[in-house]
């Protein structure tokens, strides 16, 4: 691929067959899957190589709905690999359920099945640095891994074990997958990525049928002007809905807004601490709701052990879906990040002392990797239950534009994130679900905190997870949503939306394997291999 700077470029007015906005996992991928393909691609990047105030400062939101604890301008990233730039690599499909139309979940139901995802999962994982993309998350897991399952098994009306995977960087084996680090290595001379190069406007046809133009502007502030026979938008679960929104100068209600969807149903994952175990008692149930080491095709892969909540139990309660796992929190004298930076080559006199004060761990932790393939014992400040659930579509949570702008003239996203006393019931229900099942599995159960007993009225502590998503949300019908089936905008020919934006519901696994499956689908699409 080649990678230039905006301001460098030359030509007057760019030109492409396929121009993808935004170089994230959805937009990369989609140029590696299109890469010496027919097709003339080209990928346009806000940001740069590195992180910039600047930059950084276009992803100034204005707040008016539910506090959000992850800050923007480190969560949503101007930079060439987007959002990979700071995530935490953790990935799982979603469910069959996520799909389905529920009747205890107003507004659910994807125009497609999990049958019509699966067959990407494969060839995303490749993508994220993962042994695989489906069939890992339940009871095949024991098969991967070739391992026995664990028991006593875990009581199936009301829960199920979980797994994720974690994705690894195929340059650094303790860290995930960097899309940006690695854009340069695709060979591809069919695409060209332009980094500093901010889309402003979308321009239409008079009755916004079809893109006609794109306004981009460098970081010295120039506009030029790209054209491009389709337009794929992969900017974010916030920036897609912006950019449809602000670019109204034709269109005035913004382009695929004529039934003012564009910005609505705007979820995220509500997470939190639901309690805590005692490291000293805890070792039993951090062993089996751990961390195992899998050997894959792929090479070692690190899978993470959990539990979620059962379909029967979701139904039967009108629960929504919501998985919760063990989170160590290491010291700040753990070895085990020193152990890193020392395979890194970047240890420091502070990592050679705690090394060497540590030998029963780290010889505890070889034999726990190299033969138990298990996670690695840390030296603990306390042992957390975390939880993540899925959120309940709601039309008034939305994105609309500000009446303040950034300094390229852009609206600024208002948002207004709401959130559910569903939710809440659902983490206070699954929070005590597990806490049973940890005592009569035999270990001692989290001590849960307060606001989490299902009796009390103490407000849940829960935050957003810089998850965005559903706010350009999939729709058989233009009237409930502003893509269709194959990701195309309702009623514009030749725009198309990659990216978490587009989940009608978002369920409780993490949206990135998701988000790169569909960006695959695609680029079969766009390929015009697909059927």
């Amino acid at each position: 691929m080649r990678i230039d700077d905006l301001r460098a470029a030359r030509d007057s007015e760019l030109t492409a067959d396929l121009c993808i906005i935004g170089s994230g996992p959805a937009g990369l991928t989609l140029a590696a899957e299109l890469a010496e393909s027919s097709l003339r691609v080209l990928v346009l990047e806000s940001g740069g190589r590195e992180l910039s105030p600047g930059t950084d400062a276009l992803n100034d939101i204005e707040n008016v709905g539910a506090a959000r604890a992850q800050p923007y301008r480190n969560a949503r990233n101007r930079i060439l690999g987007g959002s990979s730039h700071t995530w935490s690599g953790r990935c799982a499909p979603l469910d069959d359920l996520d799909f389905a139309t529920r009747a205890w979940v107003p507004f659910s139901g994807w125009p497609i099945g999990f049958t019509e995802v699966e067959p990407y999962l494969d060839r995303a994982a490749g993508h994220l640095g993962l042994g695989y993309g489906a069939g890992f998350t339940g009871d095949r897991f024991w098969e991967l891994a070739d391992r026995n399952p664990a028991h006593p098994e875990v009581d199936r009306r009301w829960l199920r074990p979980y797994f994720w995977q974690i994705s690894k960087d195929p340059a650094d084996p303790f860290d995930s997958k960097r899309f940006g680090v690695h854009a340069g290595e695709i060979s591809a001379a069919n695409v060209r990525i332009l980094l500093n190069a901010t889309v402003s406007h979308i321009d239409t046809d008079p009755d916004g049928s079809r893109v006609e133009a794109l306004r981009v502007v460098d970081s010295d502030g120039n506009t030029r002007v790209i054209r491009a026979a389709r337009i794929v938008l992969a900017a974010g679960g916030i920036e897609n809905a912006r950019l449809l929104l602000a670019s109204n100068r034709i269109v005035p209600e913004g382009i695929g807004n004529r039934h003012d969807v564009v910005g609505r149903y705007l979820l995220d994952h509500r997470c939190g601490v639901v309690g805590a175990l005692d490291p000293r008692t805890s070792a039993a149930a951090r062993e089996r709701f751990g961390k195992y080491v899998v050997r894959t095709r792929g090479g070692k892969h690190t899978f993470l052990h959990g539990l979620a909540l059962s379909p029967e139990i979701q139904a039967d309660e009108g629960l929504l879906n919501c998985a919760l796992w063990i989170q160590e929190v290491p010291s700040e004298d753990d070895p085990w990040e020193s152990v890193k930076n020392l395979l890194r080559g970047h240890m420091n006199l502070h990592d050679a002392r705690t090394v060497a004060s540590h030998p029963g761990l780290l010889l505890s932790g070889a034999k726990r990797r190299l033969i138990d393939h298990t996670g690695l014992p840390r030296k603990l400040e306390h042992v957390e239950l975390r939880c993540m659930v899925e959120q309940t579509p709601n039309p008034r949570s939305r994105i609309q534009l500000s009446d303040t702008v950034d300094r390229l003239g852009m609206p600024h996203p208002r948002i207004d994130w709401q959130v559910s006393a569903q939710e809440d019931a659902t983490v206070r229900r699954a929070a005590a679900l597990v806490a049973g099942e940890f005592a009569r599995l035999g270990y001692p159960p989290p001590a849960l905190d307060e606001w989490v007993r299902e009796t009390s009225d103490l407000p849940a502590r829960l935050t957003d997870w810089a998850h965005p998503t559903g706010a350009t949300r999939m729709s058989a019908d233009p009237r409930t949503g502003v893509v269709d089936s194959d990701c195309r905008v309702h009623g514009v020919s030749n725009l198309y939306i990659a990216g978490s934006s587009v989940f009608p519901t978002n369920g409780h696994a993490n949206p990135t394997l998701t988000i790169v499956a569909l960006a695959v689908r695609l680029a079969d699409k766009l390929r015009g291999t697909a059927s």
